[in-house]
């Protein structure tokens, strides 16, 4: 009875040992697969990018606008006269030169003016003339006591009567022949008729708008810049212009004017660039595109523009560095093409992120593909 007690105790004694092996072994593989996942947890991610490189370059700096052209002298011309138009010279798109005759106004009543005060002109230089003998041959008598003070002021108001009015006779001459003169209407500019506002055997009045040249030997482009850019511009620079009416063409011109003040309607300040057109291919009306060159920088860093982020209002970049994002501000100045140039935030020779960085922190760490 001992001897089974005792076997059954060494049993008891061999289980306990057993199940404490097997908790041993429990607790070993879970302390195993606790330690995996914690090596699994802090597992470096590295995000995919690619860089460019930060150039040095020159950049100009163009002030660019829209315009139109204008003609040197736009002149809409007025009748002096009145009377009806019995002579047309032209036609609208015909050159005419300065001075050229364009409409005639019937001259027969005007002539007729000129030749009756011709001849009251004459008649009055007559009287003039014997006034003026009667006036030295009474001023002799008059040394000599010949005549009285009072004859001798008689011959002296006729004299001076006769001149007022051969004067006078003058200035009407003058007149009438101004009147006939104006019944030519004539061009005062070199340039095209642009318009013709009356037809044969129409009555015209004085004041009245009969035609219109235009002279486009040289063209105005006129248009507006910023305020930003008004302080750019000044007269004499050298503007290349281009309009989309002939586009493999550019021309040349320089500025004429640049205005003191802003339209208060645009917030833009008025520029004037004359260029030549002899040839008179460019027609008033015609838009314009203008560029201006101002200004040159000489070596400058360019950050490849599609490397910019905007995060919390600011421009920012991402450089990559010995495997890391580092993120820079970036302080941005002129555009040209795919890039823009660097007041501050990296320098020339640096690469930057320009795709993948949508997902950068600052010290994310990145593997480059090129």
């Amino acid at each position: 009875m001992l001897n089974r007690n005792r076997y059954l105790l060494q049993g008891l004694c061999v289980l306990c040992l057993l199940a404490s092996s097997f908790n041993a072994c429990s607790s070993s593989d879970d302390s195993e697969e606790k330690a995996s996942d914690k090596k699994e947890k802090v597992t470096i991610t590295k995000t995919p990018v690619e860089v460019e490189l930060i150039r040095s370059g020159d950049v100009v700096d163009v002030v660019a606008a829209t315009g139109t052209a204008f003609p040197l002298h736009d002149v809409l011309i007025s009748s002096e006269s009145a009377g009806k138009i019995t002579e047309v010279r032209f036609e609208v798109g015909d050159h005419v030169g300065k001075g050229e005759l364009l409409l005639q106004i019937d001259p027969e009543l005007k002539q007729l003016a000129v030749d009756q005060a011709q001849a009251a002109l004459l008649q009055a230089k007559a009287a003039l003339d014997k006034m003026t003998k009667d006036f030295e041959r009474n001023k002799e008598l008059f040394a000599g006591k010949d005549i009285s003070e009072y004859v001798f002021e008689s011959a002296r108001l006729q004299k001076d009567s006769a001149k007022a009015a051969y004067l006078t006779a003058q200035a009407n001459y003058k007149m009438a022949k101004r009147q006939l003169s104006d019944a030519g209407i004539k061009s005062p500019v070199s340039g095209y008729l642009a318009a013709r506002l009356v037809e044969l055997g129409a009555t015209v009045a004085p004041g009245l708008p009969v035609a219109k040249v235009v002279d486009i030997s040289k063209i105005k482009v006129k248009f507006g810049v910023s305020e930003k850019d008004i302080a750019k511009i000044e007269a004499g620079q050298v503007v290349e212009v281009a309009f989309p009416a002939f586009p493999s063409e550019n021309f040349h011109g320089l500025v004429s004017a640049v205005g003191p003040q802003a339209d208060l309607a645009t917030r833009s300040f008025p520029v004037e660039v004359l260029l030549e057109n002899a040839s008179g291919q460019v027609k008033a009306g015609m838009i314009a595109k203008v560029s201006i060159a101002t200004r040159t920088l000489k070596g400058v860093p360019l950050l490849p523009k599609k490397a910019l982020l905007v995060r919390s209002g600011q421009n920012i970049f991402f450089v990559a560095l010995n495997g890391k994002a580092e993120k820079r501000t970036a302080e941005l100045g002129l555009e040209q093409g795919d890039s823009i140039t660097l007041r501050a935030g990296g320098s020339s020779g640096e690469f930057v992120v320009v795709m993948g960085q949508e997902n950068l922190t600052e010290g994310s760490t990145i593997v480059v593909h090129r």
